[in-house]
């Protein structure tokens, strides 16, 4: 069973994860490895209003529909290509939780 391929093609995403990086025993920049991801939701995980109703900050989340052969990192960072609902550079916020019927992934702009 699957519930993000419930949605519409169009509201579905592929994005990028950004994994690695960091440094050698010597300090030398490690590669950061991209895995690209398909068939994602993001969707609006909390808001919080100022004094005139206006939204001043929104948590993400990524939803996706469970996969044996992946899964997500606290440590992770998400890229949402150009021309894309809500693109740009995100990190993991948090421990990415799974379910039986899917993952939620928190994050938040970098």
């Amino acid at each position: 069973m699957s519930i993000v391929r419930m949605f519409p093609a169009d509201w579905l995403t592929d994005v990028i994860v950004l994994r690695g990086g960091g440094r050698d025993p010597r300090g030398n920049p490690l590669p950061t490895e991209e895995i690209p991801v398909s068939d994602c939701l993001i969707g609006p995980r909390a808001t919080s209003e100022g004094e005139q109703f206006m939204v001043t900050s929104t948590d993400m989340a990524l939803y996706r529909d469970p996969d044996p052969e992946f899964s997500f990192r606290s440590s992770d960072r998400i890229r949402i290509p150009e021309g894309q609902r809500m693109a740009g550079e995100w990190a993991v916020d948090g421990r990415p939780l799974e379910y039986p019927l899917g993952v939620h992934v928190p994050i938040r702009s970098v």
